[in-house]
């Protein structure tokens, strides 16, 4: 006989413990179960990211990730599918066979794994900007159309922004 090989375990969500067949879906369950604001019910990826939507649009600190299990609540550390789960913590899951919850929904024995806060790099962003996909911010042409870009017009009448009752003529071409 040979030696048993060993499957490669499924997704799992950090916070709850749940196991999935798929990452997609893995992560359409942490945006609707753990990532879903309270307030408005916008679903966002991450702990940190509803963190800082809570705070910028609805001016409202969040201490815990929801519905997460009491020691998987920290809502600092940045997991996104399987992506970001502290190292200890996959070597735990391995350890004791991965797929070993039987209805889907265990307690996880491992500690939580302190991080250190979060430190802003760089500029904040104005309220509402939070939402707007990774990939557009700096991308030419890609403005809003009620944004006008350099050499536009500002501040010169019939510009943008100005509605036409606001030009004054002054008789000089």
């Amino acid at each position: 006989m040979g030696r048993k090989k060993k499957k490669p375990s499924k997704p799992w969500c950090w916070y709850c413990n749940r196991i999935f067949d798929d990452e997609k879906i893995l992560i359409q369950h942490q945006k609707a179960k753990h990532f879903k604001c309270h307030i408005c019910h916008k679903k966002l990826y991450t702990g940190p990211g509803l963190s800082i939507h809570c705070m910028q649009v609805h001016k409202e600190t969040i201490d815990k990730v929801p519905n997460s299990a009491p020691t998987r609540g920290n809502i600092e550390i940045e997991i996104y599918g399987m992506e970001g789960i502290p190292e200890a913590d996959l070597k735990a899951h391995e350890s004791r066979g991965g797929d070993d919850d039987d209805d889907g929904r265990g307690k996880s024995d491992s500690p939580a794994v302190p991080t250190p806060p979060l430190q802003q790099a760089g500029p904040q962003l104005p309220v509402g900007m939070g939402g707007m996909p990774g990939g557009m911010m700096g991308m030419p042409g890609m403005r809003p159309p009620f944004m006008a870009g350099p050499g536009m017009g500002w501040g010169m009448p019939g510009g943008p922004g100005m509605m036409p009752q606001q030009v004054q003529f002054t008789g000089q071409p």
